[in-house]
C-alpha cells in the first residue's frame, strides 16, 4: 500500500513591505524601520523561491497594525497629565 501524502499546511497568504505599507497607507520607510527594529517584535521573514524580498504573513501584520494603532494617543499631551505620585 502507497504511503499517504504528506498534509502540507495552506501557504499563508504573505506580502512585500511595499504592498504592506500600500494596504495601511503608509511608507515603504516606515514598514521597513517597524521590521527591522528587534524590539518591534516581527517574525521572521519568508522568501518565495528564486525571490530575495522579504514577505510578512498578512494575517499577523493586520492583528500586530491594529494593536499598535490603538496604542497611539496622538494629539494629546501627556506631560502635563497628573501623576497620583504627586
Amino acid at each position: 500500500m502507497p504511503d499517504a501524502p504528506e498534509r502540507q499546511e495552506p501557504e499563508r497568504e504573505t506580502m512585500t513591505i511595499p504592498k504592506l505599507a500600500e494596504r495601511v497607507g503608509r511608507s515603504r520607510t516606515l514598514i521597513h524601520r517597524l521590521a527591522t527594529t528587534p524590539a518591534e517584535g516581527w517574525p521572521a521573514p519568508v522568501f518565495r523561491p528564486g525571490s530575495s524580498r522579504p514577505e510578512y504573513d498578512v494575517e499577523w501584520f493586520d492583528r500586530y497594525w491594529a494593536q499598535r494603532q490603538a496604542g497611539i494617543r496622538q494629539g494629546r499631551r501627556t506631560d502635563l497629565e497628573k501623576t497620583t505620585e504627586e
